[in-house]
């Protein structure tokens, strides 16, 4: 059974009407913002995981699961993944930081079950082929390469 509450009410955030906490019986935590006026949402999942969390051994393995998700699940091919939202006039990305992976999906409010639905196979069900886990590694060494060659995008990855 899931717990909701309210975290943050209008009264103490302009603008906001209700933001809520739910946490489910796995332990995730849901935060989840009631606004009637819009029509779209966003959805996420952040993992506790980045390169800060990564061993000399491990470097580097945030980033190229995060690539590997999108490259096909138990229910979708990468085709597929790419068109579940797209098709709708939806978005979806990720992104991975020094702390954290995330997976980020926007729809119109009416597609959000699907957007839940893909976020969950992606983070759930990835299927990680060997073949498919080369060709993202050498995607992710160009893209360190781009970084290495930008000295703005250098400094940000920097360890503090």
């Amino acid at each position: 059974m899931s717990r909701t509450t309210p975290s943050l009410t209008a009264a103490s955030l302009d603008g906001v009407e209700h933001i809520f906490e739910t946490r489910l019986n796995s332990g995730i935590h849901v935060l989840s913002e009631y606004m009637p006026s819009v029509r779209s949402a966003a959805v996420g999942v952040w993992v506790r995981q980045g390169s800060a969390h990564e061993s000399d051994s491990e470097s580097g393995v945030s980033h190229l699961l995060e690539h590997m998700v999108f490259k096909g699940t138990e229910k979708r091919s990468a085709s597929e993944i790419a068109l579940s939202l797209e098709s709708l006039g939806g978005f979806l990305d990720a992104y991975t930081t020094r702390e954290h992976t995330s997976y980020q999906a926007r729809v119109l409010d009416e597609h959000l079950e699907q957007a839940l639905d893909v976020l969950a196979d992606l983070t759930l069900a990835p299927l990680l082929s060997d073949n498919d886990l080369e060709l993202e590694r050498e995607v992710i060494l160009e893209e360190i390469a781009q970084v290495q060659d930008t000295p703005d995008d250098l400094v940000f990855e920097m360890p503090l």
